[in-house]
């Protein structure tokens, strides 16, 4: 397990070669892509801009407004409506959006054997990071807002394919079979989803040390989740039998919670 914390680390101070990981930020790379036709980056930049916002402190998404997204796009205001028919289809359009970005960036991040927990901490480092980069979206995809229930359909899709392949995984290390252990894949995104929202968009003082800390929060998330997922006393590098070994994803079982206080991010 040291080894892969060690891991963990050194991917974090890879950084600077990583890709972006604010998702505002990519949509804008992408509208300036050459060759770009003139309505499809306008559109990219219509949702560039909303995300922005959306990671605005006490911003709900349902207290958007067309007039501060065009302003903050640098369109005139009734542009949007030539892209999307009206504010909510757009947000819809933005969260989708953002969930198949999370999906990719987390698949391409994991490095290592499968059933390693080096595998498991470099996605859950990627996750980390975005979930940082991106904290409105991501009170969206979580369904802490008050009008975020349609978008958050979106990421229980993500999340029922993914805790599929966790469950999977896990049964490969038990012989047990996938459908047992449904539940504990779900316990255990759950479990990220839990502490990165009380770290991230709640911001509890008591882990304010922590926060700016990617490396540290993968590390310590990493090694529970691994204590969690096999057996007491097994090797993190032994496995019983090859097999599939997705990282850790957020569950939907924070739908529907309780949003964050005023005070919090997002």
């Amino acid at each position: 397990m040291k080894r892969a914390q060690a891991k963990v680390r050194r991917q974090a101070a890879g950084a600077v070669a990583a890709p972006p990981a604010d998702f505002a930020q990519v949509l804008e790379r992408e509208a300036a892509t050459p060759g770009l036709r003139k309505g499809e980056r306008t559109r990219l930049r219509l949702l560039a801009a909303a995300a922005r916002l959306l990671a605005r402190p006490g911003q709900e998404p349902g207290e958007l407004q067309v007039a501060a997204i065009t302003a903050e796009a640098g369109v005139a205001l009734g542009t949007l409506y030539r892209y999307f028919p009206e504010r909510p289809a757009l947000l819809e359009a933005l969260v989708s959006a953002f969930a198949r970005f999370l999906e990719e960036r987390l698949a391409a991040a994991r490095q290592g054997p499968p059933g390693s927990a080096e595998r498991v901490g470099t996605a859950t480092l990627a996750y980390v990071r975005l979930f940082r980069a991106n904290p409105g979206l991501m009170r969206c995809l979580l369904g802490l807002g008050r009008d975020s229930a349609a978008w958050s359909k979106a990421f229980r899709r993500l999340n029922r394919a993914w805790n599929g392949r966790v469950a999977a995984a896990l049964a490969a290390e038990r012989d047990e079979e996938p459908v047992a252990l449904l539940p504990t894949a779900y316990a255990l995104g759950g479990m990220v989803d839990e502490f990165l929202t009380t770290l991230y968009l709640r911001r509890d003082p008591a882990l304010a040390r922590l926060a700016g800390d990617e490396a540290a929060v993968a590390a310590l998330l990493t090694e529970l989740w691994w204590r969690a997922a096999v057996r007491p006393g097994r090797s993190p590098g032994r496995r019983r039998r090859p097999g599939p070994a997705p990282a850790p994803r957020p569950s939907a079982a924070a739908a529907g919670r309780r949003r964050p206080p005023a005070s919090g991010k997002g």
